[in-house]
């Protein structure tokens, strides 16, 4: 009993520590945000923070992205060398971000678990051609990404469209299409291999 006491309070001491640390640049962003209305200096102190190793980076990342993100639970864990793009993400308690990973505009919900090296886009319409000319992403549409709720997300994966909650996506898929609630997906593009049989009952 005592010795959950002193690491609660070792804890919270360390993310207070944190935040102090990462206050200086919180502020540099609100500054800039609110003179400039652009977000590219948000991307510029996700890329510098990712590069922090060890415990230490993931206590500054938490920090710097409670003071900054839409929602950022107490407990998240954000690994080495992964990106977030946009201060519009949602991520909610519990959630653990594996190594080397890239996020766009997304809500991720409690306890979902994400591997290494998954790319997470704003939707699979960011491009365009008009004819033979590839057109930037300004002529693209970027639309918010939902990850429900206890879902795993194996390594490699590429995330284009929501996934439900309690869903597995297997390694290196590549989702295109909405995921309902409960499903098992694989492949490129994804395809439904196995759904939970509680979810299968709550949709029928």
């Amino acid at each position: 009993m005592a010795g959950a006491f002193v690491r609660s309070g070792v804890q919270a001491a360390v993310r207070a520590v944190a935040q102090v640390l990462v206050s200086p640049l919180v502020l540099l962003w609100v500054i800039y945000h609110r003179a400039s209305g652009r977000n590219t200096l948000f991307t510029s102190l996700s890329q510098v923070l990712s590069l922090w190793p060890g415990k230490s980076g993931a206590y500054l990342r938490r920090a710097f992205y409670q003071l900054t993100l839409a929602e950022c639970g107490n407990n998240v864990l954000i690994e080495f060398g992964t990106l977030l793009n946009y201060p519009t993400t949602r991520i909610a308690r519990g959630v653990y971000i594996g190594t080397n990973c890239t996020l766009g505009m997304v809500s991720i919900g409690e306890g979902t678990m994400i591997g290494s090296n998954v790319d997470i886009l704003s939707s699979r319409r960011q491009h365009r051609r008009e004819g033979t000319r590839l057109l930037g992403a300004e002529s693209g549409t970027f639309t918010h990404v939902s990850i429900g709720p206890n879902t795993w997300i194996g390594n490699g994966a590429v995330i284009m469209a929501n996934v439900g909650r309690d869903c597995t996506v297997g390694a290196a898929t590549v989702v295109v299409k909405d995921v309902a609630d409960g499903a098992t997906v694989v492949g490129n593009p994804a395809r439904v291999v196995g759904m939970i049989a509680a979810a299968e009952s709550r949709t029928s």
